[in-house]
């Protein structure tokens, strides 16, 4: 038993080396194959984190009429955080806009046009739902609706666009990812038909003997497999290298304190979906021929 595994084991690393060129190719298309699907797989389950960002940072200015005194926003502002769907609301006084005004732009507006002409206002933020896109619209509508609002304000447009264009893409992945699996499916049964195709003495002899169609598949299977595995290897350098920049980026160029984990399972996965690739084009490839 240990001979015979040990001889299929060769002949699969004899296949390879024999079509160095073809076998390389089969690797790379796999292994950007697996770079691919671990790459969206990571960015699926990370993406999320920065829409929770974004949603966090998420806020509505209400902005009260001018001749609106404090004592009256506070009354706005109990009813404000009373609308489902509002997490808190803070009120702004005169004083403190004129002061938040001065820490930003560097200039006191009292200095120089004698008066404070900043309003009340308020800052309303929403209760956060990873799971499903921001509705500040029905929120909105009812903060205009009240009693002493100017205006209203609100930071929803680029994440609304950064969420449509997430779940976009989203629902475009597994076609794309189904077009590169069958690309390499293709490539990987070309390199093992090749193979049977150059070993056609030898299966003939075999086949002389009484060899069983399943022991002369076999080497051409671990072919495949052996591609596989060198395949999902060299995929996990690329994903981590890959991980690794998009964490630099965020970490020297973004305030965000985000970090894109990896899922431990990811490694299980890629090593699967390359034998069920590999084994399945090898076994079709062989089939192609022999039968």
């Amino acid at each position: 038993m240990m001979e015979k595994s040990l001889y299929l084991v060769t002949e699969g690393f004899k296949n390879i080396w024999r079509h160095k060129i073809t076998s390389f190719t089969a690797i790379f298309s796999l292994f950007l194959t697996l770079v691919f699907i671990g790459l969206m797989a990571t960015a699926g389950n990370n993406t999320n984190k920065i829409l929770q960002y974004l949603r966090a940072k998420y806020k509505i200015e209400v902005f009260f009429k001018s001749n609106f005194a404090n004592e009256e926003a506070i009354g706005v502002i109990h009813k404000i955080k009373k609308i489902p769907g509002v997490r808190t609301a803070t009120l702004i006084e005169k004083e403190d806009a004129l002061r938040i005004f001065k820490d930003q732009f560097g200039e006191d507006i009292m200095t120089l046009l004698g008066y404070n002409p900043l309003p009340v206002s308020a800052v309303v933020n929403l209760k956060r739902n990873s799971e499903s896109p921001i509705k500040a619209g029905p929120i909105v509508k009812k903060i205009n609706a009240m009693n002493g609002i100017e205006t209203v304000k609100y930071q929803g447009h680029l994440i609304k666009k950064i969420e449509r264009t997430y779940y976009r893409i989203l629902d475009k992945i597994p076609y794309l990812a189904g077009v590169i699996v069958f690309v390499a499916f293709l490539i990987i049964y070309n390199t093992i038909k090749l193979s049977v195709y150059s070993r056609k003495d030898l299966i003939k002899s075999l086949e002389l003997i009484g060899a069983s169609s399943l022991f002369i598949k076999m080497p051409f299977l671990f072919e495949g497999l052996i591609i596989g595995f060198l395949s999902s290897i060299i995929a996990i350098p690329g994903i981590l290298s890959s991980v690794g920049i998009v964490n630099y980026i965020l970490s020297n160029f973004t305030s965000w304190g985000i970090r894109i984990s990896l899922d431990p399972t990811l490694w299980i996965w890629m090593l699967l979906i390359s034998i069920i690739i590999t084994v399945f084009a090898s076994y079709r490839a062989a089939s192609s021929i022999l039968e």
